[in-house]
């Protein structure tokens, strides 16, 4: 029983130990959260395919400025029917000409370029919008991959320091100068932070799919975050107030939804006139069909409006307009209840942020495992004082890390909320 606990035991501190040389064996790129934006607004698919949308929209705006085209027909003299005479036009024969332009009364070409702008403006919003979720996502896994990173060189550190006690127990367990189940209890020990430290490495590859996903690139990344990067988040210079009152401007959602409605009030305005006929103005030649050889007319035509008045259309557009008033001051509201949580959020982190240094409790608690593990080896501490403290120890980084980690992401979030850049040095 005691060999094959201690043959499962190595099998496992093996095996996830395979995983570290496997991933230092993959070339990296260092960058700053600067330079992976910069790349991502050029190289994002979805970001790119949106552009191409506006300048469509751009490009229709332009098409509903243009007139209709005049239409043109003819007349071909074929005689009569007492005498057949397929296309006789020359002398003593018959030819008609007509030209015709449509006119667009009660403004219908100004209103239609009208909803050809909004459309525009709809997709700028769009554009805005993607960037807004997807720059959250980059920033996010940026900051995932830097801070899981930081774990790790402790975890890493600490497997080492482990590694050297453990071969220290293999060799006096050969000599019968230790406990067996000692030696035991400290391999389990470690496979618990191995096991650890393969998750972590599995979130920072997660955060590192996302990254290249969101940039299109196989190049691995090292995050590179300064001092100077994180002094920029914090509360001092911004007022929930003014935050609030900014949001249907600076919130792309905000501004689609108002987009909408304007464009549903556009569409009103434009069924409206859609009831008003339009104008045919044109002129007509007519060699030897009328009262009068060579004859020359001015053609009039327009619509009589005796069933059509496009009566749906105008109750459907107006039914859109209330929806979209609704949708607008939904949107409204979802906003600026993001903007309240997202901003109580910060403060109730700041709270513990500024209770306590965490570098220097990070530093102390360095000293402290680095004490106990000498007076473990020489004997002053017990062997459960010291698994205590290596477990203590290994949650300690993991959550200082995780709390600074999510501290950032509740700013990014807060930046989110607002649809502004709150947090640039």
């Amino acid at each position: 029983m005691r060999t094959k606990t201690k043959l499962i035991l190595s099998v496992c501190v093996a095996s996830l130990g395979f995983i570290q040389p496997i991933k230092a064996q993959t070339p990296t790129q260092t960058v700053t959260l600067q330079a992976v934006e910069d790349s991502f607004l050029v190289r994002n698919y979805v970001l790119l395919a949106q552009r191409y949308q506006i300048d469509a929209s751009k490009a229709l705006v332009r098409q509903a400025k243009m007139w209709s085209n005049p239409s043109f027909s003819t007349v071909l003299g074929f005689g009569s029917t007492d005498k057949f005479q397929p296309f006789k036009v020359g002398k003593g024969g018959e030819t008609q000409y007509t030209i015709d332009q449509l006119i667009q009364l009660a403004g219908k070409r100004n209103k239609n370029v009208q909803l050809a702008a909004t459309a525009t403006k709809m997709n700028e919003a769009t554009f805005d919008e993607l960037v807004r979720t997807l720059r959250l996502q980059l920033r996010e896994n940026f900051y995932t991959l830097y801070y899981r990173r930081q774990t790790g060189k402790v975890l890493k550190e600490q497997l080492e320091n482990l590694q050297r006690i453990v071969d220290a127990y293999v060799a006096a367990d050969k000599k019968g100068s230790v406990a067996h189940a000692d030696l035991v209890r400290l391999q389990a020990l470690q496979v618990g932070i191995e096991n650890d430290y393969a998750d972590l490495k599995q979130e920072e590859l997660e955060a590192q799919k996302n990254l290249q996903q969101l940039l299109h690139s196989r190049d691995f990344y090292e995050a590179v975050v300064t001092p100077a990067d994180l002094a920029a988040y914090r509360l001092d210079h911004i007022e929930l107030s003014s935050l609030l009152d900014s949001v249907a401007i600076s919130r792309p959602d905000v501004r689609i939804a108002a987009t909408q409605y304007q464009t549903a009030e556009l569409n009103y305005r434009l069924q409206k006139a859609m009831a008003v006929p339009d104008l045919h103005v044109g002129a007509t030649y007519d060699k030897k069909g009328s009262y009068i050889d060579n004859f020359v007319g001015l053609t009039l035509g327009i619509d009589l409006p005796l069933w059509n008045r496009n009566q749906g259309n105008i109750k459907a557009a107006q039914l859109q307009i209330g929806a979209g008033k609704q949708q607008l001051q939904q949107q409204q509201s979802v906003a600026q209840t993001e903007v309240i949580n997202a901003y109580q959020r910060i403060v109730a982190l700041e709270k513990r942020y500024k209770s306590f240094d965490l570098h220097q409790f990070q530093d102390e608690f360095d000293t402290l495992i680095s004490e106990v593990a000498k007076n473990f080896s020489k004997g002053n501490i017990s062997l459960l004082q010291f698994i205590d403290y290596f477990n203590s120890y290994s949650d300690n980084a993991k959550n200082i890390n995780k709390f600074l980690s999510n501290r950032v992401d509740a700013y990014e979030e807060l930046n989110y909320a607002t649809g502004q850049e709150l947090f640039k040095n």
